[in-house]
């Protein structure tokens, strides 16, 4: 069977040299699937909009995912008698070398600092600002989503030593840096099932603080996994997750919710 070709959008000129090696290199592992990037997403637990941004240098996946994604491919290429590109650890490898030009506390590609001139004030520091998340409207939804009651927003987790598990949401998940702690290690298999855990059994209004707290901390990933695991569960409880999370104006998340929802129903 010939080996099926994608064609892969061109990354950004901003995109650090060490995250293309990375991308491209996952670009060329993805090559040995002949499935569709959803059904691959599905496997790996991601939201499909996840996986193509992770394709496309938009977010470095968690070491995690990068695994399971390389376990899933690895063993379609065993059976269709393809030759893996790369191996686990080189990829990981890639992984780190990326991260180390992808932190947020400073510009990728930054340039040298000048020399000060004598007498010349110093320059103003530029604030980088963060684009806006997208809103989703669901106009449309208003008259089929029973609205959920009015609830306070989830604030921003302190510095790390001063934090206080005295939110809403650590009621509702305490197991939060937990979940955290084992994403970092690349326990994996301990995340999967505490995410499949909060998408399956907690209330609407506990998923939708969970999926916000996750945001807060960073675990995007984590986030998205979340939803598209509750994505499965009956109509019913969909449309209470998506009234909650609309509610709270997370519309990008209610909007990622309803069309896994519709993707599942017409799988």
């Amino acid at each position: 069977m010939p080996k099926r070709s994608h064609k892969w959008k061109e990354l950004r000129s901003s995109v650090p040299p060490a995250q293309r090696a990375f991308v491209l290199q996952l670009r060329e592992l993805r090559e040995v699937s002949e499935r569709t990037q959803a059904q691959i997403a599905g496997d790996v637990y991601l939201a499909p909009t996840s996986l193509s941004n992770h394709f496309n240098g938009g977010r470095i996946p968690e070491a995690g995912h990068v695994e399971k994604l390389y376990k899933i491919l690895d063993d379609e290429a065993a059976s269709s008698s393809r030759p893996m590109p790369c191996s686990l650890p080189f990829l990981l490898e890639l992984r780190e070398k990326a991260l180390e030009k992808h932190c947020g506390c400073c510009p990728v590609s930054s340039p040298a600092p000048q020399p000060k001139s004598a007498g010349s004030p110093a320059p103003k520091p530029v604030r980088r600002r963060l684009p806006r998340r997208p809103r989703v409207r669901l106009s449309t939804l208003r008259h089929s989503i029973p609205r959920a009651p009015a609830q306070a927003k989830v604030p921003v987790p302190l510095r790390e030593g001063d934090r206080h598990l005295t939110t809403p949401a650590d009621a509702a998940w305490p197991e939060i840096r937990t979940l955290a702690e084992s994403l970092s290690a690349g326990r994996s298999r301990d995340a999967d099932i505490m995410m499949w855990s909060a998408a399956t059994t907690l209330s609407a209004r506990d998923v939708q603080i969970f999926v916000a707290q996750c945001r807060a901390v960073g675990l995007e990933d984590a986030a998205d996994q979340v939803i598209t695991n509750a994505a499965r569960r009956d109509a019913q409880a969909v449309l209470n997750i998506a009234s909650a999370l609309h509610s709270s104006e997370q519309y990008a998340d209610a909007g990622l919710l309803l069309t896994a929802a519709a993707q599942e129903e017409s799988a």
